[in-house]
């Protein structure tokens, strides 16, 4: 047990929900007349493709009624307009996802304006045969006439004035930014006769639709001469999937834009995207390898694992891995992977045992899972899900192996609590909508209260510089780091997080250019970035909703750039890679047989994730040590995913980070722009080494927790030590409140519940510009995913008397619709005041405080 030790608070009380703030400017509306010039042609080519499709289909003789998905654009939203759509026979809804950043022009010029400055609207899915479309113009009709809407279709009269567009799903749409266009013509070059693809169906609701849809593709796939290799049903997410093989000439039609519509398979309805497949990549260059020298004298674990990795396989006999790995490998993976491609898993493996091998810590105290989900594949054989595989599939069959069980067998891995997810898949760039991986994960998340940490993706793009090489390479490294930021910054829309990093249960976890090497630069290399700061790597956010993504920035390893050659050049990249870059040092194959002792330098999100799982496996057992103690059996109540998610964000500061930023990059922009891209740079805020298993005289933790139903509150109290009234000095208060939401898949909200604290006035005046300010990320978008993090600073001198508290008040709502029972909820609270401020041990003052009122409560309890 640690000196002094974390403190649990008493029990909360129960307490009526907070109000929140909301409403804005109503959307734009638009008259019928205007909108019949704008749509009334759309819609008489929906009727004329509904006439087209009906007439072939009667001469295939099929017999199936002809249907197509519609796309609604509105600019504003219709709340719950899934039930106008149900009022119509024929007519099923799939879905909806908000779309920001719309233009303004002539017809919408006004609406709640987003944070970019454009209009926010919303798309809708829905499937519609002629017979509803009918019904549909009938409607359109009504309104057009100025009559009245009868109960349950008063939505559409809404829809119809903030229409923007209206348009069936195309060929376009389940092709373009699907990856799968480009990774054919990659394979082309090298790929056998058959090449393999992902077919993601619309999911219906129906199972006698599902069947239909997925019988209607095998006859096209097997008319083009390819094959179904399998099929994928995910009910809880609403996910249907279809692994085929196609052959080499119908890739080749589908490649020609101008004959692409020739092919009946990409028009069919029921798909919505056909995608790349064996997407999900993980890489590590076999540069310059060195031999281990440090010691690794350590006893081996002998527990049940705690943390899982679902990567590679790792090289298990390599001197720094050998005895900690309980692999898991029952697709048989190991048998077509050869040692010396072994590459990823071993690294990753290698950071969560023991971080970077340039300063090796000590090693977690457990074994690490590890369940292969990637396989070295030709021509490059970069370790990546195989060909056939749908990698959605392949992780819930993984996860569910851990805590179920799989074919009679006892669960895996029951007492995971941490599962790291160090990949990501390049060409699903997050574009506004949940990927169905990061909606797998969030519903893994909630169902196994399991914390995923998945890795925010990297773009190791060259960097363009405004101006030549030529007129830079004389600025000072400050300058040109300058000008480097706002390269980055301006290519934001090519470093999007990768999927699954908008996952909203899980933390995504972005790099900081920070190691433990101590080599120089080589003559003809540069630094992108300022010791410690975040990646020219990173992806950025932000995430789903707007929320913050990453959430974390944590030790990735430092990044190397090329100087160009003197001249007009103006992008910089990275060096070559049989050059020794700096990074972490990390456990590797070798290209040398027999070789167990091999390292490399590494560097990426893949590398801050994997420390930041090695920091929860060693914060793990601190929660067991306060179990034990005064108030502990609170945490009992709470999974320790909860715990662990609270407090590995608890730390996370933007400090002289963000001022540092800002003066680099921030020129003429608006304080809420520039509030809005420190956001979308540091999230929540870097992560040092230091964990937070203990507090200091000058410092103190305290966890609290319980479970909350909608429309529910409950307040807690942290006691204010006597020793810091009246005393003037830099003091900062850590609130971090984290939870896992259920999910509604037909929702664009999609997290069920919405908990949120808010800090009531106190002594300490929270938020009252008094004595503690709000700093980092605006109040507003801390509270959009499902853990909010605020940190009140100041300076001014309070006075309070000994009985005062700092009040905090967790609420919860529902969110998406079809929230049910309570929704668990962790707590972590952290003040901590400057040296020298005249006080000189809070702890003590606070833990007899709050131990006091625990005794008291279990007096009264009893």
């Amino acid at each position: 047990m640690a000196e002094r030790p974390l403190l649990v608070l008493p029990d909360p009380t129960a307490a009526s929900k907070a109000r929140r703030g909301g409403g804005g400017a109503p959307p734009p509306r638009l008259t019928p007349a205007r909108q019949q010039q704008r749509l009334g042609p759309s819609l008489d080519r929906l009727e004329a493709t509904f006439e087209a499709k009906r007439l072939s289909l009667q001469v295939s003789t099929t017999g199936l009624i002809p249907e197509e998905v519609l796309v609604l654009e509105t600019v504003g939203s219709i709340e719950d307009f899934f039930k106008a759509v149900a009022r119509i026979e024929g007519m099923e809804f799939l879905g909806e996802y908000d779309e920001n950043d719309i233009p303004s022009d002539d017809d919408f010029s006004l609406g709640v304006q987003d944070n970019g400055g454009g209009l926010s609207g919303r798309v809708y899915l829905v499937f519609s045969d002629q017979s509803a479309f009918r019904q549909l113009r009938g409607l359109w009709l009504r309104w057009q006439r100025g009559e009245r809407f009868s109960q349950g279709t008063t939505k559409w009269r809404d829809l119809f004035s903030q229409l923007r567009e209206i348009r069936p799903w195309s060929a376009e749409d389940r092709l373009n930014e699907t990856g799968v266009l480009t990774d054919w013509r990659a394979r082309l070059e090298w790929c056998p006769e058959q090449l393999p693809c992902e077919v993601e169906l619309w999911f219906r609701s129906e199972e006698r639709r599902r069947a239909e849809a997925v019988e209607q593709i095998r006859v096209q796939v097997a008319q083009l001469g390819g094959s179904v290799q399998s099929e994928v049903l995910l009910e809880d997410i609403q996910y249907h999937a279809l692994a085929v093989q196609l052959p080499m000439t119908a890739v080749q039609l589908l490649l020609d834009e101008e004959n692409r519509s020739d092919i009946a398979l990409i028009q069919m309805g029921e798909i919505q995207f056909i995608r790349a497949s064996g997407q999900m990549t993980g890489r590590v260059a076999l540069e310059e390898s060195q031999p281990l020298t440090q010691a690794l004298e350590a006893q081996l674990p002998i527990t049940e694992p705690i943390v899982a990795l679902l990567d590679g396989l790792p090289l298990q006999a390599h001197t720094a891995l050998s005895g900690r790995l309980r692999i898991d490998d029952p697709d048989d993976f190991e048998a077509a992977y050869p040692a010396q491609h072994r590459l990823h898993g071993t690294a990753m493996a290698s950071l969560i045992i023991w971080g970077d091998l340039h300063s090796p810590g000590e090693p977690i105290a457990q074994p690490l899972y590890v369940r292969p989900i990637l396989q070295p594949l030709a021509p490059d054989w970069t370790e990546r899900s195989g060909d056939g595989v749908v990698i959605v599939d392949l992780i819930h069959r993984a996860v569910r192996r851990m805590f179920e069980g799989e074919a009679g067998q006892p669960p895996a891995a029951p007492r995971v609590v941490v599962i790291n997810l160090s990949i990501g898949i390049e060409d699903r760039p997050f574009d506004g909508a949940l990927s169905p991986l990061a909606r797998l994960l969030d519903w893994l998340a909630w169902k196994y209260k399991v914390l995923f940490l998945i890795s925010a993706g990297n773009h190791p793009r060259p960097i363009s510089l405004s101006r030549p090489w030529s007129e830079v390479k004389e600025a000072s490294d400050e300058e040109v780091q300058a000008e480097i930021l706002v390269s980055v910054l301006a290519d934001a829309r090519h470093r999007r997080l990768l999927s699954p990093a908008e996952s909203m249960n899980g933390l995504t976890v972005g790099a900081l250019h920070h190691d433990e090497d101590l080599m120089q630069l080589r003559d003809n290399w540069l630094d992108p970035s300022p010791f410690g700061h975040p990646s020219v790597l990173n992806a950025q956010g932000p995430g789903y909703k707007r929320s913050i993504k990453p959430e974390l920035l944590v030790s990735g390893g430092r990044v190397a750039l090329s100087k160009p050659i003197p001249g007009s050049a103006t992008e910089l990249s990275m060096p070559d890679l049989d050059a020794y870059h700096p990074g972490h040092l990390v456990a590797t194959a070798s290209a040398i047989a027999g070789d167990t002792n091999a390292t490399i330098a590494t560097r990426g999100t893949s590398n801050a994730t994997a420390m930041l799982t090695r920091a929860a496996a060693r914060i793990l057992p601190t929660l067991n040590e306060l179990r034990q103690g005064v108030g502990g059996e609170i945490l009992s109540n709470v999974p320790d995913s909860l715990w662990l998610k609270a407090l590995l964000v608890q730390r996370a500061r933007w400090d002289a980070m963000s001022s540092d930023l800002v003066s680099r990059a921030s020129v003429g922009m608006s304080a809420r722009k520039t509030s809005e891209i420190m956001t979308r740079l540091l999230g929540f805020g870097g992560v040092d080494g230091m964990l937070l298993t203990e507090c200091t005289p000058l410092r103190v933790t305290a966890l609290s927790g319980g479970q909350l139903a909608k429309d529910q509150g409950a307040e807690h109290r942290f006691p204010l030590p006597p020793q810091l009234s009246g005393k003037r000095g830099l003091r900062r208060l850590a609130v971090t409140l984290s939870w896992m939401s259920p999910v509604n898949p037909r929702n664009h909200r999609w997290r069920k519940a919405h908990l949120w604290f808010k800090t009531p006035s106190s002594k300490l005046q929270i938020g009252s510009k008094k004595h503690l300010e709000r700093s980092h990320a605006d109040w507003q978008t801390v509270q959009r995913g499902t853990i909010q993090h605020e940190v009140f600073e100041g300076e001014k001198a309070a006075a309070f008397v000994d009985g005062d508290d700092i009040l905090i008040l967790v609420s919860c709502r529902e969110d998406a619709l079809g929230l049910s029972g309570e929704v668990p909820y962790a707590l972590a609270v952290t003040l901590e005041v400057e040296e020298g401020i005249g006080v000189n041990d809070i702890y003590t003052e606070i833990r007899d405080r709050v131990q006091a009122r625990i005794r008291l409560q279990e007096r009264i309890a009893v």
